[in-house]
């Protein structure tokens, strides 16, 4: 009788157990929070039809990174207890309550991860992942003179910005919107809490400076989060009028020089063009002159060879 109370004891476990199993679910989303702010991971519990009389005895929470020894939240229908800045989203949670989610207080960027929640019941278990992602804005830049590093440079400018995460990025711009961001030196340091400071800094050149500046700082999407102007002394500007002066002086000079010099080469070119065809011309009628000699020497030769031919014949026939 005994044995078959306890058989007839697990079968109904087992039934309970088949019951349950399957019809409750934990549904999560991810959760995305602001350094220092709170911050919400939502789980929801679901259960189907035929387990809308099972109530929750056990919900708890840990980090994946840490693992389950480690939990944030474990409460229970008698007893709670969780880790500082962790709590129930639902302050006073029942088992009736399918709202499972956990706030993050004081949001940190060790924070950052993914979590997991699970939910007991009598006779089942359910549990779901979910991802923590945070993000800080950065402070307000602040722009200014700094030593130069550059001994070519005029001046150098430095623009600051810090606790932003994830690291972002400075870009500069004159006053006519040029980009000069690939003429700068850009720095970024990580601190203590996860956050990082930013700094660039652009070397003004002589003779390539502008009245205004602005430094622009971006976050890790692209998007633009704050910038400062840097007003150019006058005295640098009256500077670079000076220098540009100077060097239109000069350029001014090389071309006429350059003028000068093409000029004179010309005209070099142009006489030794002429004495060369003052020689042609000569040579050419010495060779007239030569030609037309040839041509009556030849003709009085020939005139010649006719009388002799004459007397020649005149003295045969009286001999004969």
């Amino acid at each position: 009788m005994a044995s078959c109370g306890k058989y007839l004891l697990f079968l109904t476990l087992i039934n309970i157990a088949v019951c349950d199993f399957g019809f409750v679910n934990v549904n999560c989303n991810p959760g995305h929070g602001q350094f220092g702010h709170q911050s919400l991971l939502e789980c929801i519990v679901s259960l189907s039809e035929e387990a809308k009389s099972v109530k929750i005895t056990k919900v708890y929470w840990y980090n994946d990174q840490l693992g389950p020894e480690t939990l944030l939240i474990n409460y229970a229908s008698s007893d709670h207890s969780s880790q500082p800045r962790f709590t129930l989203a639902e302050p006073n949670w029942t088992g009736t309550n399918l709202n499972v989610s956990m706030l993050v207080n004081n949001t940190m960027i060790t924070d950052i991860g993914s979590y997991t929640c699970t939910v007991l019941t009598v006779s089942s278990r359910a549990s779901a992942s979910t991802n923590l992602s945070v993000s800080a804005p950065y402070s307000t830049p602040t722009i200014g003179k700094t030593d130069k590093n550059n001994q070519k440079a005029v001046m150098t400018l430095s623009c600051n910005a810090s606790g932003g995460y994830p690291s972002g990025g400075i870009h500069w711009f004159d006053e006519h919107k040029t980009d000069w961001t690939t003429s700068s030196k850009q720095h970024a340091i990580k601190t203590k809490d996860g956050r990082f400071s930013l700094t660039s800094e652009l070397d003004l050149l002589s003779g390539s400076i502008y009245s205004k500046y602005t430094c622009v700082v971006f976050n890790s999407s692209r998007g633009r989060e704050g910038e400062a102007q840097f007003n150019v002394p006058a005295s640098l500007l009256s500077t670079k009028h000076e220098e540009s002066k100077v060097a239109s002086k000069i350029v001014i000079g090389v071309v006429l020089i350059g003028a000068v010099v093409i000029g004179l080469l010309m005209v070099k070119i142009l006489q030794t063009y002429r004495r060369r065809s003052h020689r042609t011309s000569a040579s050419y009628s010495v060779c007239r002159e030569n030609a037309r000699q040839d041509d009556e020497n030849d003709k009085d030769q020939a005139g010649f060879q006719q009388v002799e031919q004459v007397f020649g014949s005149e003295k045969q026939e009286t001999l004969g």
